[in-house]
């Protein structure tokens, strides 16, 4: 015992020392040109070759995040695929996998095609191996004549509450299948979102919130409507409780199991016993996922087709399907004074739950140009963006003329008193943007992300230097302006209606129903 101690001691320190010490070379980096940064980021790779895996899982993960280059993305993602479980365990992949996944999702110049497939044949990797440790065989529905037509199995794997985008197109589609298609419906929170499970050193790791307060909760309300609700205890992936859902799936015999998100080994060994469909919440790519179905608002392209094939899907299976949205109700009616906006300025919104990360340098240039050129323009930030204080104190016109408004529980008040909805280059913020629309702002963003998909072609500009130009425009031709708030105002009316949800879930039933 005293050995052990000592031992595990000893790794402690070691993971300790190695923070402070990718800590300091991250500092240096940032202040050192471009030949400095590259000759030091592969010096770290050409010297790691003797240390532990863990270690060189934690450098390599540096590199990546330090260079946001695929180069080392893929060195990592080729490393780990090749790791025995000896060097590297399961549980220990999947938190890499999801380590590197939101990365991904926190910086675009990391999703590439490369990357995507070493991704998708990570989780296939993992996917066999948790299928064969639970002694499970090839995929065999239970016949259509067995299963409960009217029985729905709704995954998620994180359940939070009406603030977190993905919990609210959960409880979204759970409202559109119990309302218009008469199901009934049990939601399952795997809680495999980030696992903190077989977590092992990984630079800037990132853990995931679980509501404990959920746990002891039966049933969802929505909009009026009840469902039955299951949490899993926070210690995913455990053996025995994917054993449990997976027996309460072959029990109860729904229909299908709709995923939302993907990413969940939880949900896919379900999928082994009834059809399952996946909906991807980053509605501009395909989701990692083993299921037969999925509904991605995207035409295929060959590399999504490519990802598709390592994950066993057949791309005839995936189905094109516009995201619809709804809203938390308002319950307040702010004023620009209450809110400590300027009234006789105009004010763009900028929304976002990684503001930190995803509002950068260039970003914050292109607004401190545009005030520079119209000082009748202001700005304000709506989520969390914890560091506005260090990262603004650059920009000084931007600094005079731009307020942190921090979380709001009542977006749409707060939307309400803006003009202008503004979206740095990033993936998410899909709810966000159809928010802005159905109060009639104009959105101004790059043709990337899920804010892309939703506001649809006619808000997108180019680069940052269009958006500069569009922004002024918006700001100086009001007719422009009224036209295209009208616009806006349509398409929310597009992104709010949940028939075409329906319609393709109609579809897949069909096929569902026809082969059995």
């Amino acid at each position: 015992m005293y050995n052990k101690r000592i031992f595990f001691r000893r790794i402690f320190f070691q993971i300790w020392r190695n923070r402070k010490i990718l800590k300091k070379i991250d500092n240096m980096i940032t202040d050192s040109t471009e030949d400095q940064q590259k000759n030091i980021l592969k010096s770290m790779v050409n010297n790691i070759q003797e240390m532990p895996p863990w270690m060189q899982v934690h450098i390599l993960s540096f590199c990546m995040k330090a260079s946001k280059e695929e180069k080392y993305a893929v060195i990592l993602l080729d490393y780990i695929l090749q790791a025995s479980y000896d060097d590297i365990g399961e549980y220990n992949k999947l938190s890499h996998f999801w380590q590197i996944g939101t990365a991904q999702f926190l910086d675009q110049s990391l999703q590439t095609y490369a990357t995507n497939i070493r991704m998708a044949q990570l989780y296939m990797q993992l996917f066999h191996t948790f299928k064969e440790s639970l002694g499970l065989k090839e995929r065999k529905y239970f016949s259509w004549q067995e299963r409960n037509n009217n029985l729905i199995f709704i995954f998620s794997a994180q359940v939070l509450g009406m603030a977190h985008a993905p919990t609210k197109t959960l409880l979204d589609r759970c409202y559109a299948l119990k309302k218009y298609l008469k199901k009934e419906i049990v939601i399952i929170n795997t809680a495999m979102q980030i696992p903190a499970k077989g977590q092992a050193p990984f630079y800037g790791l990132i853990n995931a919130t679980y509501a404990e307060g959920l746990s002891d909760v039966k049933q969802l309300e929505f909009k009026g409507e009840t469902f039955e609700f299951h949490q899993c205890e926070n210690k995913m992936p455990d053996i025995d409780i994917i054993k449990n859902v997976i027996e309460m799936v072959k029990t109860r015999k729904p229909e299908f199991i709709l995923d939302i998100g993907g990413s969940d080994i939880c949900a896919d060994l379900c999928g082994l016993f009834v059809p399952q469909i996946t909906i991807s919440t980053v509605f501009s790519r395909i989701a990692f996922s083993c299921g037969e179905y999925q509904m991605v608002d995207k035409i295929l392209t060959e590399e999504d087709k490519g990802e598709l094939a390592i994950l066993g899907v057949d791309a005839q299976k995936v189905k094109k399907t516009p995201f619809t949205f709804s809203f938390k109700e308002q319950t307040h009616h702010f004023t620009r004074k209450q809110l400590e906006l300027w009234e006789d300025k105009i004010v763009l919104l900028v929304v976002g739950w990684r503001l930190d990360q995803e509002v950068d340098e260039n970003f914050l240039e292109m607004l401190e140009q545009v005030i520079k050129k119209n000082d009748n323009i202001a700005v304000a930030f709506m989520g969390k963006f914890d560091l506005y204080d260090e990262k603004i104190k650059k920009y000084p016109k931007l600094l005079e003329n731009s307020k942190n408004l921090g979380m709001q529980m009542d977006a749409l008040a707060v939307v309400e008193c803006c003009d202008l909805y503004v979206n740095p280059k990033r993936n998410g913020g899909g709810s966000s943007v159809s928010e802005a629309l159905y109060k009639g702002l104009p959105a101004v963003t790059l043709p990337t992300g899920d804010v892309s998909v939703a506001a649809g072609e006619l808000f997108w500009v180019e680069d940052y230097f269009a958006m500069q130009e569009k922004i002024l425009k918006y700001a100086s031709e009001e007719n422009y302006y009224k036209q295209m708030s009208e616009k806006a105002k349509k398409r929310a009316e597009e992104l709010m209606n949940a028939n075409n949800f329906v319609t393709v879930i109609q579809d897949v039933e069909s096929q569902i129903s026809t082969n059995g």
